[in-house]
């Protein structure tokens, strides 16, 4: 039985406390994928004790099992943006086919040239990426490498923060980040690379981000992540598809200087 069905059939055995809980869940099944306990408990009235003894009552050792129970569940029930269920694997091969076939919708040929114009010529490179940006950062990186231009890849920010400073006019950086959930840092780090006259481009699935600002370039990815209630689906795998279109379009430019 899943938590949902369980929340329902024991909701009247539950305290006054536990059902607004409950109900805040029921109404929000999203939300015990991205907020914590005591958020929940806040939001619906409730208290941190109720909210456990309800998860313990519903057969969870804790908060966190329910949790995890929760997020498989939703997971096994995902949907489409138009509300059918994704039960195949074609099903989920057709939603990323989807988010792929936007990428020429808002990455152009002519940002696409731009940026490859930018890496060709740029003296020193810098590419900056963590968690799972950091992937991305250090796919760029590599492939680059593969094709002779040199950069330098770091997800440590003691490390960024170095480079910001050492960096000048006619270098190049590029900060991956899907919705600047890396540290404050960030806007400061660009502000000192703009000082000093490197070239930055943002890679990112938030174009409004405060960091933007700094950008000289922004390329603005769709965000696969939130077309489902669970976040089952990964923003990297549209990232790595951009990184191979980029990589194309500098092959050709970097053929061209030679």
């Amino acid at each position: 039985m899943s938590p949902i069905e369980l929340l329902e059939n024991g909701f009247e055995s539950f305290t006054k406390s536990e059902q607004k809980a409950a109900t805040y869940i029921l109404k929000n099944p999203r939300a015990v994928l991205s907020e914590s306990l005591s958020v929940i408990a806040k939001k619906s009235g409730s208290s941190n004790a109720a909210l456990v003894r309800l998860c313990q009552k519903l057969g969870f050792r804790g908060f966190s099992e329910f949790q995890f129970s929760m997020h498989r569940a939703l997971i096994s029930h995902e949907t489409d943006p138009d509300g059918a269920r994704i039960d195949s694997m074609q099903g989920i091969l057709n939603m990323y086919t989807q988010y792929i076939n936007q990428l020429p919708s808002f990455v152009s040929q002519a940002e696409l040239a731009q940026m490859a114009q930018a890496i060709c010529e740029a003296n020193r490179i810098c590419i900056w990426g963590v968690n799972r940006t950091g992937q991305s950062a250090r796919q760029l990186s590599h492939r680059l490498g593969r094709l002779g231009i040199f950069s330098k890849m770091t997800d440590d920010f003691v490390v960024m923060i170095d480079d910001a400073n050492c960096m000048n006019k006619g270098d190049l950086c590029i900060l991956f980040t899907m919705f600047g959930r890396g540290r404050k840092d960030y806007d400061q780090m660009l502000a000192t690379l703009r000082e000093r006259g490197c070239q930055t481009i943002l890679v990112t699935m938030n174009p409004r981000l405060p960091l933007a600002r700094y950008a000289d370039q922004i390329i603005a990815l769709p965000c696969i992540s939130r077309a489902s209630a669970t976040n089952f689906f990964e923003d990297q795998i549209i990232v790595y598809l951009f990184i191979e279109l980029l990589l194309y379009e500098v092959a050709n430019t970097y053929k061209e200087k030679e």
